[in-house]
């Protein structure tokens, strides 16, 4: 399966077409962030902004600009993890702090794809900027299948 090849130009050369055809009515958010968390991570400290250990560890908390790379960064970094997986939804429009699109890592299955980057929020997430949460299901072996609305 290939994997789409995003990035903030074409989000918003659809973003634009998207208005052009529906003008104000439309719903499309190109700027929406994901980001995957242990439920039980997300839930501790729920009266203080989100601080995942990466961001002590390098400054910024990890995201991914589509559903295709969330899937594949939950089974890469998570596939381990027990219990409930979900992905963040963030509006990067509501975040204080500020984003950073950088290059895959060297190594990662994406890296290999001309013009991917991916968001980095410099700093923590403040939790109204979190509009909505994504189950994400796994297979037996830990693979990150599909993402499913939660309420």
């Amino acid at each position: 399966m290939r994997t789409p090849v995003w990035s903030p130009e074409r989000a918003r050369d659809e973003a634009v077409s998207a208005y052009r055809t529906h003008g104000s009515r439309t719903r499309y958010n190109w700027l929406m962030l994901y980001h995957v968390v242990a439920l039980g991570n997300w839930l501790a400290d729920a009266h203080l902004p989100y601080a995942p250990a990466s961001l002590a560890k390098d400054g910024s908390v990890h995201c991914s600009p589509s559903e295709e790379a969330t899937l594949a960064a939950a089974t890469r970094f998570h596939g381990g993890v027990t219990g409930p997986l979900v992905a963040l939804l963030i509006d990067e429009t509501r975040l204080d702090a500020s984003v950073k699109w950088v290059a895959p890592a060297p190594g990662s299955p994406l890296a290999q794809a001309p013009g991917a980057l991916f968001p980095r929020v410099l700093g923590p997430v403040n939790r109204d900027a979190v509009v909505g949460l994504m189950e994400i299901v796994r297979d037996e072996d830990g693979r990150a299948r599909e993402l499913v609305p939660r309420n």
